[in-house]
């Protein structure tokens, strides 16, 4: 496959910006990037996600009911995304954090490269459950993203430990807010 370096180094600002929440005026967007999913899927705060299984790097599966009763961030990614590459450094501090009391994070890459999605778990070393999201034949987003009507990545999911989603795409700063009020108190 050959790269396009010209169209890269054009892309690649606006793709971090955008993913980062800014817009072309320089403003930040809302902190929940509601711009990221259509509307009327199955992704609503107060209810369940959809039950999934994924494939981890060691062949097995992984179910999200494995982590019932923990408060739960999922975590869509890809080894190819600089910006979900620099917010593994934050989640590391919050599993660091919060994971003695009842905290999980479910990290699901939407490689569809199974190596470069292995070479980048190995390189990043994050502690918590890793899952492959997987393609159907003629669709450009993962399975999950498309139940869930997700389009872009990073993409997190905050549950609460009923399993009811409780934050949909939110900032670091909501996330280390709910997580406050949810350990803290």
């Amino acid at each position: 496959m050959k790269i396009n370096f010209k169209r890269l180094l054009l892309v690649t600002p606006v793709a971090i910006a955008l993913s980062t929440g800014w817009k072309a005026d320089g403003k930040a967007l809302s902190s929940q990037k509601q711009d990221t999913i259509t509307s009327g899927q199955n992704l609503i705060v107060g209810k369940p996600l959809p039950v999934f299984e994924l494939q981890r790097a060691d062949g097995k599966s992984i179910k999200l009911s494995s982590v019932k009763g923990k408060v739960v961030l999922v975590d869509f990614w890809a080894s190819w995304c600089m910006p979900c590459r620099a917010a593994i450094p934050h989640l590391k501090a919050l599993y660091k954090q919060y994971h003695a009391k009842g905290f999980e994070i479910v990290s699901i890459s939407i490689d569809q490269n199974s190596k470069a999605w292995k070479n980048a778990m190995l390189k990043e070393a994050m502690p918590w459950e890793q899952g492959i999201d997987r393609y159907e034949d003629g669709k450009d987003a993962s399975v999950m993203m498309n139940a869930l009507g997700i389009q872009s990545v990073p993409f997190a999911i905050v549950l609460d430990a009923e399993g009811n989603v409780v934050l949909i795409n939110p900032t670091a700063s909501d996330i280390d807010i709910q997580l406050k009020k949810i350990f803290n108190s």
